[in-house]
């Protein structure tokens, strides 16, 4: 199986020595990487006989990724294109890939200058193309004259932009985008997807996205802690299904959550544990609750919580019996629609202290509430744990804000992973999943369609369910259950439109995924 490792700049620049000390030098990745994006370009915009003439404009930086343009540029002439590279910066002397260009009747602009910036204007008035080499990862600081001028030329003239490993003014490492900055149409990252763009996931920035091979050797990534979640990969972590299987042998999760007010979203978690493949499911809801909503769906099975006269739950019956149904239970979902009620936190607090230390716990919404007013909350149980925040939570939990949390969110979600030793689900566009270990990994689904009321609660069923059949696999479950969710609102999105579809949309098809990619071992 292969992965999708993330990297970051300084990763990236490790692996390029790594390439040498392999025997494969720098300059034949650069010859490599400027023949892949030539060939992508001819693949992408014209077949080889009607590239002849067409118009391209390279944007050359000072550094490897301008080298790389100049590479780019000679096959492209070669090929029977009108190739003018710009320049906005002095290059080294000697300049081989330059030298090679030109030979190759690639025709030169210095983009510093008048007669240049007119010769640019020029030119962008009859362009087909316009590639992108200014700067790839080597984005680290704001741009300034004359990029800026040159960026804002190409910009206006409204002609289609393939940038070059990345668009320019796009961090590597961040994915924050300079306001000066060349957004693309389309992007060609070499070698590896970087990570900063995949967290944010902008796709008005980078355009679609392809990743070419430049001829890294196998088995140089193989110290990177940070996977794009594919389907071969989340695939592989789904829970092997034996023929001859019970219900026995495919473990059992038990949901507690709920309330007077908050019926639904009990209701979603426990529609979308039973449609992970999880033997059997547990509700375990108020009382005021569980009069109206068990039953409702008739594959799991409902226990009534015990309310005081206030209609809070009791804390200390009520956690009685979510311990001993805990007992016939291989994962516990805590929290969806519970209420921060005081009660509700001491019978939290009963819960945790008193739990199996074995228990794999999902703890959602109002149990992350709780905590987060709990003083070193994460010292007081033992129980290996998925916590899964959107970014409010995540900021309480942190105590930063909700801005801090988006404006930083790789670094914070390793940081909680790391502090309070649990697996860390930081829910929103291109979802994260960190683990105590180091590893993280990235949703590739991007959908404002799960931006509604109710998506958080279909996660947090499907990952106690999948959890339940692998109780020590927090990060794979967790990893599974957040590709799973995005695969299955994809369809809806597909089907149904991102203002149209519900959450109950996303559940209705969460078993798709398992139909597309492991029903055939089945078969």
């Amino acid at each position: 199986m292969e992965t999708m490792k993330l990297v970051t700049a300084a990763q990236m620049r490790a692996i390029e020595v790594s390439c040498v000390e392999a025997g494969v030098s720098l300059d034949a990745l650069m010859e490599n990487a400027g023949l892949a994006v030539a060939e992508a370009v001819r693949d992408e915009f014209w077949d080889r006989n009607e590239l002849f003439g067409k118009r391209i404009v390279i944007l050359i930086g000072p550094g490897n990724n301008g080298a790389d343009g100049f590479v780019v540029g000679r096959h492209l002439t070669a090929w029977g294109a009108k190739v003018t590279a710009v320049l906005y910066a002095v290059r080294k002397s000697p300049d081989p890939k330059r030298s090679a260009a030109e030979q190759a009747d690639v025709t030169v602009v210095d983009g510093t200058t008048n007669s240049g910036a007119e010769k640019l204007q020029q030119q962008l008035e009859t362009s087909d193309l316009i590639i992108d080499a200014v700067l790839g990862t080597g984005a680290s600081r704001s741009i300034s004259e004359p990029l800026s001028s040159i960026l804002f030329m190409a910009l206006e003239s409204a002609v289609p932009v393939i940038a070059l490993d990345l668009p320019t003014g796009l961090n590597s490492d961040t994915g924050k985008f300079d306001v000066a900055g060349l957004p693309a149409d389309h992007t060609l990252m070499l070698g590896y997807p970087k990570l900063g763009p995949a967290v944010v996931g902008d796709p008005t920035i980078t355009g679609t996205v392809s990743i070419l091979d430049i001829g890294i050797p196998d088995g140089l990534d193989s110290q990177l802690d940070t996977d794009l979640l594919t389907s071969d990969l989340a695939a592989s972590y789904q829970p092997e299904r034996a023929l001859d299987g019970h219900k026995g042998i495919f473990g059992s999760t038990l949901i507690v959550g709920g309330s007077e007010e908050f019926l639904g979203a009990v209701a979603m978690v426990t529609d979308a544990a039973t449609r992970s493949g999880v033997g059997l499911t547990f509700v375990a809801t108020p009382e005021p609750a569980y009069r109206q909503i068990a039953g409702n769906v008739p594959e799991a099975l409902y226990r009534s919580l015990p309310v005081s006269a206030n209609g809070n739950l009791d804390p200390s019956e009520a956690a009685q019996i979510v311990l001993e149904t805990a007992r016939r239970s291989t994962s516990l979902v805590l929290g969806p629609g519970m209420g921060a009620d005081p009660d509700s936190s001491e019978f939290l607090s009963i819960v945790l202290s008193q739990i199996d230390n074995e228990l794999p716990l999902v703890l959602d919404a109002d149990a992350l509430n709780i905590l987060a007013n709990s003083h070193l909350w994460w010292e007081r149980f033992e129980n290996p744990a998925v916590l899964t925040p959107h970014p409010g939570e995540m900021g309480r939990l942190m105590g930063i804000t909700t801005e801090e949390v988006q404006n930083n969110r790789i670094s914070t979600t390793r940081e909680a992973a790391n502090k309070f030793g649990k697996t860390v689900v930081l829910k929103g566009a291109a979802t994260l999943i960190a683990n105590p270990d180091g590893r993280l990994a990235v949703s590739p689904w991007i959908n404002t369609g799960l931006a509604k009321g109710g998506s958080g609660d279909v996660l947090a069923g499907l990952l106690g369910g999948l959890l339940a059949q692998e109780p020590n696999e927090l990060f794979e479950m967790a990893s599974l259950a957040v590709y799973t969710h995005g695969y299955a609102a994809e369809f809806a999105r597909l089907e149904l439109g991102e203002t149209g579809m519900r959450a109950s949309d996303v559940i209705d098809r969460l078993g798709i995924f398992y139909r597309d990619f492991m029903q055939d071992d089945l078969d």
